[in-house]
């Protein structure tokens, strides 16, 4: 009676078959598909932190999606930071700190990645947005930032 299973041979044939295949197939995968969708993921965690800063903090946080930069940043009021709010009348000028490179938060877009049209929501104190926001994507599905919660999602 012979022993079923494959022989070291045919393991190792098998095994450079699939070495040989992946080194032709994986220059091929386009990582671009993953970019986009990691960005738009930023982008939505970006939001819900603005609003959980304005709310942490009692100030008002403004996310600023720059369709021509294809970028997206989170700034406080001129002479405000999550301490002390700046005066009503300043301009959205102070970066909000990025929590993982305590930089200033701003995102910009990956190559590839392109914002059609953007602009501004501000969330005060309570975490109320000043008005709805759609961050349109060229290629993706889009961002929308609800006006009467403050909601993000992909739409």
């Amino acid at each position: 009676m012979r022993a079923r299973g494959f022989t070291i041979i045919e393991l190792v044939t098998v095994l450079v078959i699939v070495g040989a295949l992946a080194v032709f197939v994986v220059p091929r995968l386009n990582p671009e598909g993953f970019d986009r969708y990691g960005f738009r993921q930023e982008v939505l965690s970006a939001a819900r932190y603005a609003q959980k800063t304005a709310m942490a903090s009692g100030c008002e946080v403004q996310l600023f999606a720059d369709a021509a930069a294809d970028s997206v940043a989170l700034n406080y009021r001129s002479g405000g930071d999550d301490r002390d709010c700046g005066p009503s009348t300043n301009a959205f000028t102070e970066p909000v700190q990025n929590p993982g490179s305590s930089g200033p938060f701003v995102l910009n877009a990956p190559s590839g990645v392109d914002i059609t049209s953007g602009g501004t929501v501000v969330f005060d104190g309570y975490g109320d947005p000043d008005n709805g926001l759609m961050i349109d994507f060229a290629t993706d599905p889009d961002i929308e930032i609800e006006a009467v919660t403050g909601y993000a999602h992909e739409v």
